[in-house]
């Protein structure tokens, strides 16, 4: 019986594959309809003044949406395929994309004239409709398109131009949309509250265009002006809503989820969408799954069967997923059992500027560096593992256990991050929980451990022990991690690369996937590097997170070349195929990572080299190929058939699904443990102040609230580790606490001068002993005080010299005089900021990431010259939004 319900279970899913991933014919041509006048499209999008939010310069579309609006207005309404690939990679918003679409159509409509009472009017003739669908759809589609604004005179009168059409009577659902727009032309920037804010002079482009599924409700910030109509008086005027009817509207964008009955979705369009839009990227891909190709075939095969002439765009962020989707997802087959498979056209655009808008006649930057490109890494027990892991991972699809093969693959994620780790699990479990608090502990920890999974794969009654009888691969994972728990390849080989650094004049830095993963390193390194302590207070040495490089590339020239050297510790495949398309690198770039990862990489650079069109960057490419495979094939990796393999599954360290913004220290015993949709957790005390997302508001997205009134259905700002580390490139930081370090330098100088001694060394003495005990070394302490070079250095350049540990820092500015309060500012942004133990500044980052997201208008009073990069962290804090689940008040003891 078993054998049967397997071999039913395995042609079941067999049937399934074929049918999803196998590429379809193409769609029928009789239902096309003509061509777009796509240069009048982007002529119009030309024209079209647009800004960024709140900013008064016009800027231009960047390359890579000029690409992807031509790309999807070419083939809109006609049945046809595309796929685009921007490069390096980058959030694309799909609502961005249909409402430029819609720009273009609008704008494009000829000129004509209506005659009215004796007088010619100007008008234009209809426009192209724009009927378009997002799949997988997530409220990150709009994040973009939130933070560019179209230009309310010319785009105001065009549609009013519009609106003169039906001066002889009639209307419709496109009558309603030029009316809504037309009304633009009136906005002043005066808000609800009565006063003036740039924000709200133009209409954003997310707002131009309703969306919403074909059926239901449809979210209260979906219809046209949704915006502008709640936060001005724009939205008191009477309209017939037709143009926000998805039956009904000529320009609309439909929403289709994951897990929506795709069949059921297009059926209820009666009039056929002209557009599909795919998301592939990292995050649509992940919103599908592991089996994304499978459900992308299947909405691809559901719209060709319902509506044929609607065009398809892919967009997708990895070569391996361009290649998939040009071939699995979208490819046409030639008749007959071994008809070869014609792929989708495509594209690949080379664009450094993320974002919708660029500034007006940007030029691309050169390329500088990289001119020598090493790359190590290591093989052994734990890539065997990996690759039998993926065998059988690929073993149980085969048979019809998703959940087993599942669950291989999160076995085979958790081996390849322990393995990366810098040290051994046991010195990362010891270091986290000094670090932390015991709720992020438990939770950071949870990553590096594989027993669940490998009793799941080893239990008797599962598919898995008897596809995992013959090989044992679930109990060799068990001998693997075991290794692991006590020494990592990873470490070993970090030292090896380390020690030129070590040696060298220059400056050097070490880039890991974490802000986390970087303390780790530095903890467990220091005590037997001496030497890597004093360098990394000197600054001649930085460890940093994912965007450690970014800072040193946005320094000045004359700093920035100061870094002769990058090391990548364990990057993903998409880590280093972005990092080689950086503009600016230091002269000598190393990478790190296993095996598996190498030869991926290799693979997906080499395709990338010969797709991207611009020669410096293909020969970095092609340079990292070739030094890649050497390497693998160096350290014994055997050959494997990587066209057949989807890409290695990227190592990544998570930030953990527990925020504690108790401070870890006693107080209250009583707190709150707010519970979130997305599976993370909040830890707060009851008046700890929350960020709330409030599209009710006036002026404001976000408000504040104590998290004892938090309750279910609000939707919070999740101010965590992912979100800190991503804010802290966005508003430099490293700036802010620069001014810090100076202005603790120069208290340092002036009270260590006013000690009633002759000479420095006398002074040091009286020093070191108002320190007390643990008696400080005077050598050490004249560090502290020797800031003669920083205090004139520039600001770029300044280096905290101060202890490292908060004791003795403590300890140190006591001794000085300085207050508990004001040391206990410097301590955290003139040294936890800016470098290490920033683990422990949870509480001082949220508490100022709070300001700025609840109180903008203060922050851009205070910081005028940061006004982007303010406006940008509140438009990457829509994205760390999560919805209450439950909270629920807990005692600690």
């Amino acid at each position: 019986m078993i054998e049967r319900r397997q071999a039913l279970a395995a042609k079941l899913a067999e049937v399934t594959a074929r049918r999803a991933t196998n590429p379809i014919a193409p769609p029928p041509s009789e239902r096309a309809q003509p061509s777009r006048n796509v240069e009048g499209y982007m002529a119009a999008i030309a024209s079209q003044p647009l800004h960024r939010l709140g900013e008064a310069e016009v800027a231009e579309l960047a390359p890579t949406y000029a690409t992807l609006v031509r790309s999807a207005a070419e083939i809109a309404g006609r049945g046809d395929v595309r796929v685009v690939m921007p490069w390096p990679p980058s959030k694309v918003s799909p609502s961005a994309i249909v409402s430029l679409l819609a720009i273009g159509a609008i704008g494009s409509a000829a000129r004509t004239t209506v005659r009215m009472q004796g007088i010619d009017i100007v008008s234009r003739e209809r426009a192209d409709e724009v009927r378009a669908m997002v799949f997988p759809y997530a409220r990150s589609t709009h994040a973009q398109a939130r933070q560019v604004q179209v230009d309310r005179h010319d785009f105001g009168r065009t549609n009013f131009e519009h609106v003169t059409r039906y001066l002889g009577g009639g209307g419709d659902a496109a009558k309603d949309l030029h009316q809504v727009l037309a009304r633009v032309r009136k906005l002043s920037g005066r808000a609800s509250d009565g006063r003036d804010y740039a924000e709200f002079e133009h209409p954003i482009l997310d707002e131009i265009i309703p969306h919403g599924p074909a059926r239901g409700d449809r979210p209260s910030n979906s219809s046209v002006l949704w915006r502008t109509r709640t936060k001005t008086d724009i939205g008191r005027q009477t309209r017939s809503g037709e143009a926000d009817d998805p039956a009904k509207a000529a320009y609309y964008m439909f929403t289709v989820r994951r897990d929506d009955r795709l069949g059921v979705e297009l059926r209820l369009i009666e009039r056929p969408p002209d557009l599909l839009i795919l998301d592939l990227s990292r995050n649509g891909r992940d919103r599908l799954g592991w089996d994304w190709v499978r459900r992308a075939g299947e909405m691809v095969a559901c719209m060709r069967e319902i509506h044929p002439s609607a065009g398809i765009l892919a967009v997708v962020d990895d070569p391996w997923s361009y290649r998939a989707a040009r071939f699995d997802v979208l490819g046409t087959k030639q008749p007959g059992k071994k008809g070869k498979v014609i792929p989708a056209p495509g594209s690949v655009i080379y664009c450094p500027t993320s974002g919708i808008l660029q500034d007006v006649g940007q030029r691309t930057p050169p390329f500088e560096g990289a001119s020598t490109i090493t790359v190590d890494g290591f093989y052994g027990d734990v890539d065997r593992n990996i690759e039998h892991l993926r065998e059988l991972a690929n073993r149980l699809t085969d048979m019809g256990d998703p959940a087993g093969a599942a669950t291989a693959r999160n076995l085979m994620a958790t081996v390849r991050r322990s393995a990366s780790l810098p040290g051994s699990i046991a010195e990362l479990s010891r270091f986290i929980e000094r670090e932390t608090s015991a709720a992020i502990a438990d939770d950071r920890l949870a990553t590096y451990r594989a027993i669940t999974d490998i009793n799941t794969l080893t239990d008797p009654t599962s598919l898995a022990s008897q596809a995992d009888a013959e090989k044992g691969v679930a109990a060799e994972a068990r001998t693997v991690m075991r290794t692991l728990e006590q020494a990592t390849p990873m470490a070993t080989l970090l030292e090896d690369a380390m020690q030129p650094a070590l040696r060298s004049s220059s400056r050097s830095v070490f880039v890991f996937r974490s802000d986390m993963i970087a303390e780790f390193a530095v903890d467990r390194l220091g005590p037997s590097h001496p030497k890597l302590a004093e360098r990394i207070e000197s600054g001649v040495i930085r460890f940093g997170g994912a965007r450690a490089l970014d800072t040193v590339a946005d320094a000045p020239a004359s700093a920035r070349n100061q870094f002769k050297r990058a090391i990548f510790v364990a990057p993903t495949t998409s880590t280093i195929l972005a990092t080689l398309a950086e503009p600016w690198l230091p002269e000598q770039v190393v990478f790190l990572a296993d095996a598996d990862t190498l030869a991926f990489a290799a693979r997906d650079a080499a395709r990338l080299a010969d797709e991207i069109g611009v020669d410096a960057l293909a020969a970095r490419l092609r340079t990292f190929a070739e030094k890649a495979n050497s390497r693998v094939a160096g350290i014994g990796r055997h050959a494997v058939q990587l066209d057949a393999e989807a890409p290695s599954e990227d190592v990544e360290f998570p930030t953990g699904s527990v925020v504690d913004l108790t401070g870890g220290g006693r107080g209250e015993r009583r707190l709150v443990e707010i519970k979130l949709g997305n599976g993370q957790r909040i830890i707060a005390r009851p008046s700890t102040g929350m960020v709330l997302r409030d599209d009710g508001a006036a002026t404001t997205t976000f408000v504040e609230r104590p998290a004892s009134q938090i309750k279910r259905g609000d939707e919070v700002c999740v101010i965590g580790a992912g979100f800190i580390e991503r804010a802290r490139s966005l508003v430099n930081i490293r700036v802010t606490a620069a001014e810090e370090i100076r202005e603790y330098h120069s208290q340092v100088a002036k009270r260590f001068a006013a000690i009633p001694e002759d000479s420095t060394n006398g002074r040091l003495r009286v020093l070191v002993a108002r320190m007390g005990q643990p008696a400080v070394p005077i050598e050490r302490a004249r560090y502290w005080i020797d800031l003669s070079d920083e205090i004139d250095k520039p600001l770029h350049e300044v280096v905290p010299h101060a202890p490292q540990d908060r004791d003795t820092f403590m300890r140190f500015a006591e001794a000085l005089g300085i207050g508990q309060k004001l040391a206990e500012s410097f301590w955290l942004w003139a040294v936890v900021a800016q470098r290490s133990h920033r683990m422990r500044a949870g509480n001082v980052f949220h508490d100022a990431f709070r300001g700025i997201l609840t109180d903008p208008h203060a922050a851009l009073a205070s910081n005028r010259d940061r006004s982007a990069d303010i406006r940008a962290l509140r438009a990457m804090a829509e994205e760390h939004v999560a919805t209450v689940a439950d909270t629920r008040s807990i005692e600690v003891s």
